[in-house]
């Protein structure tokens, strides 16, 4: 099978190996779909904590079909859709993202099995889960009255927060560059609001932290989700007391 390699920093290899095989415990899985993590940026550069140096590195958005199941498996068959399946840059995988260091761990964990979702949906998984992660951080029930959010960037972790948010009654306001992307939350329901406009003269010194407080007001909550020191700072300013 084919499978990348990323053996040093700022090194990538396309190489051809066995096929691996599942022990009793393990499952087989052909690798459909991939997204690509803002974390393998880091791992690829070698700044990251993270370290993915083995075939198929820190893939792990994946979306999968079981191909072999081991003897010892009973909740998962053959043509299952699973999520959570590791090393996902190859075209096969034993290897089951748990914790998360892009290492064959060995702590016997199986796949998450979505058959009612298509490959590309299923990938989706970690992405959905880092999402409602921020939700439940921001502990929105301990909130009387009116609840309001901002997010600063509507990269997908950021489009599914702003549908968990809406789905919750929470009013939000977006802050995002990309047309089609503040479409789709304007059509959900958000205000939406485009930091470059903000650059253009004729807004004189008018930031956007300057326009959303006007038209939106301060939030109880304000996520970002760029990666950004800047937009972090805006975030802060952009809070409640």
């Amino acid at each position: 099978m084919r499978a990348l390699l990323f053996p040093e920093p700022w090194v990538v290899k396309l190489i051809d190996i066995e096929i691996p095989k599942p022990g009793p415990r393990e499952i087989l899985a052909q690798i459909i779909s991939v997204g690509i993590c803002g974390s393998d940026v880091g791992i690829f550069e070698g700044g990251h904590w993270i370290t993915a140096h083995e075939p198929g590195g820190h893939g792990h958005e994946t979306g999968a079909i079981a191909i072999e199941v081991g003897e010892e498996v009973q909740t998962i068959s053959e043509g299952d859709h699973l999520a959570r399946m590791g090393q996902g840059y190859a075209e096969y995988s034993t290897h089951v993202n748990v914790i998360g260091h892009g290492k064959d761990e060995l702590v016997e964990a199986l796949p998450i099995v979505r058959n009612d979702l298509s490959m590309d949906e299923i990938s989706f998984a970690d992405a959905v889960g880092c999402a409602i992660n921020c939700y439940e951080r921001a502990e929105f029930e301990r909130i009387e009255g009116e609840k309001k959010a901002i997010v600063l960037g509507l990269g997908p972790i950021g489009l599914i927060l702003t549908q968990i948010l809406l789905k919750n009654g929470i009013e939000v306001a977006t802050s995002e560059p990309y047309h089609h992307k503040r479409e789709l939350a304007k059509h959900w329901g958000a205000k939406v609001f485009s930091p470059s406009e903000y650059s253009r003269s004729t807004h004189g010194k008018e930031t956007v932290v300057d326009g959303i407080k006007k038209d939106f007001g301060e939030a109880d909550a304000v996520f970002e989700m760029v990666g950004f020191n800047d937009t972090l700072l805006d975030a802060i300013d952009l809070v409640k007391p």
